[in-house]
């Protein structure tokens, strides 16, 4: 297997000053391996929901609307990876780790920012409804140039609160865990308070302090949670699919907007985390292309709108058609053209670099 010298460094993993269990793996080749499918399927499957047609399109197809309801577990997986990587870097109470991961997250996204500034600005010359005329600053600080960088909103600010939560008790965090978990499934079924607009919503930390602290604990009972897995993986993959599958039917049966189907779509994302995690947990380790996709998952997240807008564009959607093969088209072009424009960075402006300004 690749080592990770080698590969683009993901976000949430120990910077080269962090002594931690995850950086001491590195060092001898050795990797987490449900991470990295966690963080390798999940930025395939952000690709595919982008490439999905929207509401703000047209009327939507029901397998289109299944498709996207059955896909929500991408971005609370990347949280839940950050997590278990802070988790276990001894370093997650320091100030200077949080300043090392706030540059890690923040240059790259500075520079796509930049790029989707610009890219706007030309579609703007020749289709005037596309312009935003927010000032480019208030898009910076909210990280609103393109709309998938909410989760930059996110990350940076669970990197902020990172030196508190590791000052949480051992014998007091599965209470936090279970509180937080309770509060983001009334935030998202709407049972308790929400924020006024959908900008807002996305970028509410209710929503993804769970995921996050879900992988911490996963870290912290990493052992004991691996052993289980391997000595039990037949029996859990069972239930777990079986669970899957009826989660599937579930969401497929109830209205999209309703408190049930919300609330089983809360589950269904750990569900699914679940299923992936007792599938990969204790093996020996994820083949190249999965790792590589795992460590470019965060320059593929912030490039791949460029690639998957315009295809999109091109091929029209009709309303309440569902298309396979406009969302494969612009699936493939979003990841293929990521892919390729992460290695062009690595060869034009070198390892480092790359590492430093696309992630």
């Amino acid at each position: 297997m690749t080592s990770q010298g080698h590969l683009p460094v993901p976000v949430g993993f120990p910077t080269k000053t962090e002594k931690s269990v995850a950086a001491g793996k590195a060092s001898t080749g050795l990797r987490n391996p449900e991470i990295d499918w966690i963080k390798a399927i999940g930025i395939v499957t952000v690709v595919l929901i982008h490439s999905l047609p929207t509401t703000l399109t047209g009327q939507i197809s029901d397998m289109d609307g299944w498709i996207g309801r059955m896909t929500r577990f991408a971005v609370p997986g990347f949280l839940a990876c950050s997590g278990f990587l802070f988790a276990g870097s001894r370093s997650s109470r320091k100030i200077s780790a949080m300043q090392q991961r706030l540059k890690r997250l923040l240059l790259p996204y500075l520079v796509f920012s930049v790029a989707a500034w610009c890219q706007t600005k030309v579609w703007a010359m020749s289709i005037p409804y596309l312009e935003d005329t927010t000032p480019f600053i208030l898009k910076l600080l909210f990280c609103a140039a393109l709309g998938p960088y909410y989760y930059v909103f996110l990350i940076v600010c669970l990197v902020l609160v990172t030196p508190l939560i590791a000052r949480i008790p051992r014998r007091a965090f599965p209470v936090v865990l279970v509180a937080a978990l309770l509060l983001q499934l009334l935030t998202e079924t709407g049972l308790c308070p929400t924020l006024p607009t959908i900008f807002w919503h996305f970028r509410n930390p209710a929503r993804t302090l769970g995921p996050f602290l879900v992988g911490w604990g996963a870290s912290l009972w990493r052992e004991s949670l691996t052993e289980h897995a391997q000595h039990r993986r037949r029996t859990w993959l069972v239930v777990l699919v079986i669970l899957f599958l009826l989660g599937g039917a579930g969401l497929a049966a109830l209205p999209g907007l309703s408190r049930a189907s919300l609330a089983l779509g809360w589950a269904q994302c750990y569900i699914t985390l679940a299923l992936i995690f007792v599938a990969t947990a204790g093996r020996g380790g994820a083949p190249e292309l999965v790792c590589w996709l795992s460590n470019a998952s965060y320059p593929i997240y912030l490039s791949h709108l460029f690639f998957v807008t315009p295809v999109l564009a091109f091929l029209p959607h009709k309303a309440g058609a569902f298309d396979p093969t406009r969302i494969l088209a612009a699936w493939a072009a979003g990841l293929g053209n990521s892919a390729a424009l992460i290695l062009i960075g690595r060869v034009v402006l070198g390892e480092k670099h790359a590492r430093t300004w696309l992630g």
